[in-house]
């Protein structure tokens, strides 16, 4: 069965067709999608309503042969969550699954994604999703992280579990789950889905993105978030910042106090008062945002004071300066976009990914990426790896070809997609240091190269670029916004989304502000209350 799947990836890789590989059901075909990877041929339409909760472990008729419902449980309405059913079933009984049946259900699916390298059930956006009347679906993609050999990216371990677990964190298991999800909610309600939306951040865009281009039939609109797609590059985003920041490695200590990482962030938002303005108010409004980083121009060289002979509060060190150098620098020979300026001293930004305020403290940017290398990223796996010391610039990356088949999610062409009538709603913080947001513009830029330009992509795609906002969310931006609200409308009602509202409390008063189709921007009209979206203009500076 192994050498099976590993046929079936590689057909993928060449879009050739083959018959009963990737989906799980009976007849599966699969072949070009026009994203690159395989399309299962949908399930067979189940003819089969109105089953009740407790009844679809026993009653479910569907086209798969190895989904098991475990459970279907009642669950009585509260003060915070309406009533629903609670669904529990495994598929291949490696990939678990949860599905919620809102009893007052809107008739529209809406699959949330996981964080991290998943490994669990992401139950508290389902909540989340059931509250606004969707029926509601998430899987753990294969592995359990509760289980110390599958935690972290151990479940990749080829010695132990071969490739089955990886390929269905890489898509197989979100596909499958999102078909499993719809027959059983087609089988509980007595009508079929009207809409099916995607909604992830992170790895969850990642698993969007994959979505979009591997089976553009599973939903019709995605909240795409700060997508980790370039997942290879995204593992090489660790040593390429913190070997700069970490000489003696992570529990040497960090090159960069937080004292001297205030110095940076404070000339950058403020200015120096000599030859440096800042960047906060480039936007017309000195607010504590940075609306466009690539704009600041910001040399840390030039525009921050060097030490002398003695180390001050108020000046960098050569040692301090080299490191703040490499991590803006990026690794270009090996296509690590450079960081943008402007989350070196706020919330949800270095001292969350790179340099813990805490002395003890460990990035999450390591956390996440350590074990990577040791059992996603090489074929045969490292088990003892360490990136920090032993990663070979001029050759590790090269040995990552099989990781990017399998995890990247970076195939421009979503021609199948776009003449679906599918729509993606795309955002990124300006502010996340843990994702670099280059990388969501570059794919967008490499879609826009494949149809043409920005005039036919935004016919299907969108994107926002957030000022201010960390990874996902955080940070002093107005990052709260109803991202599917208005993927919703965009494929119900042919509402294409323009400006879109973001709000943040200030002083008790919600504060409102437009997000803009990237390139443009939203600048200050000089005039009005700043807390007010009316006073702001989406230009193209």
């Amino acid at each position: 069965m192994l050498e099976g799947f590993r046929v079936c990836l590689l057909s993928a890789v060449l879009g050739s067709v083959l018959v009963g590989c990737g989906g799980g059901g009976r007849g599966t075909v699969v072949g070009g999608s026009g994203g690159g990877g395989e399309t299962p041929a949908p399930p067979a339409e189940v003819a089969q309503h109105n089953v009740a909760c407790a009844a679809l472990p026993a009653a479910l008729r569907t086209s798969f042969t190895d989904l098991k419902l475990v459970s279907a449980t009642e669950v009585a309405a509260t003060s915070a969550l309406p009533a629903y059913c609670d669904v529990r079933g495994t598929i291949k009984n490696n990939v678990k699954f949860a599905v919620y049946l809102p009893k007052d259900w809107n008739g529209r699916f809406q699959m949330v994604g996981n964080g991290g390298k998943a490994g669990s059930i992401s139950f508290p956006a389902m909540v989340s999703a059931i509250q606004e009347g969707y029926a509601t679906s998430s899987t753990d993609t294969g592995h359990d992280t509760t289980i110390t050999a599958q935690s972290g990216a151990r479940f990749g371990y080829d010695a132990e579990f071969g490739d089955e677990m990886e390929i269905d964190f890489a898509y197989r298991a979100v596909n499958l789950t999102a078909r499993a999800s719809k027959e059983i909610i087609n089988a509980h309600y007595p009508k079929t889905i009207e809409y099916s939306y995607w909604n992830g951040c992170s790895t969850g865009g990642r698993q969007g993105l994959m979505e979009a281009q591997r089976f553009p039939e599973d939903f019709d609109g995605y909240v795409i978030g700060a997508p980790v797609n370039n997942y290879t590059r995204q593992q090489l985003s660790a040593p390429a910042t913190l070997q700069h920041l970490y000489k003696n490695g992570i529990r040497g200590g960090n090159v960069l106090s937080q004292t001297k990482r205030d110095l940076v962030g404070n000339i950058i938002y403020n200015g120096n008062g000599t030859n440096y303005p800042g960047c906060d108010a480039m936007d017309g409004l000195k607010d504590g945002q940075i609306r466009n980083p690539l704009a600041c121009n910001f040399h840390p060289e030039i525009h921050v004071p060097a030490c002398g002979a003695t180390d001050e509060p108020t000046c960098l060190t050569t040692a301090e300066l080299t490191a703040l150098q490499g991590v803006y620098a990026g690794h270009p020979t090996n296509s690590v976009h450079p960081l943008p300026v402007g989350s070196e001293n706020i919330a949800s930004g270095w001292s969350s990914w790179l340099v813990p305020d805490s002395p003890t403290g460990t990035p999450s940017l390591h956390t996440v990426m350590v074990d990577a290398f040791q059992y996603l990223m090489f074929q045969p796996d490292r088990p003892t790896f360490d990136y920090l010391t032993q990663l070979d610039w001029n050759s590790d990356p090269y040995q990552m070809e099989k990781a990017k088949q399998l995890y990247n999610a970076t195939n421009p062409d979503l021609r199948a997609f776009a003449a679906a009538g599918k729509k993606i709603v795309m955002y990124h913080g300006w502010a996340d240091a843990g994702v670099n947001p280059l990388g969501t513009i570059e794919y967008k830029n490499n879609v826009n190269s494949l149809f043409g330009g920005d005039t036919a992509v935004n016919s299907f795609m969108k994107l926002y670029m957030i000022p201010g906002m960390g990874h996902c969310s955080g940070g002093p931006g107005h990052n709260n916004v109803d991202w599917m609200g208005h993927v919703s409308n965009w494929v119900e009602k042919g509402q294409a989304p323009t400006s879109v509202i973001g709000t943040k409390i200030v002083g008790g008063v919600t504060s409102r502000r437009p997000h803009c189709p990237y390139p443009s921007e939203a600048v200050y009209n000089g005039t009005g209350d700043v807390n007010a979206a009316a006073s702001f203009t989406c230009r193209t500076l």
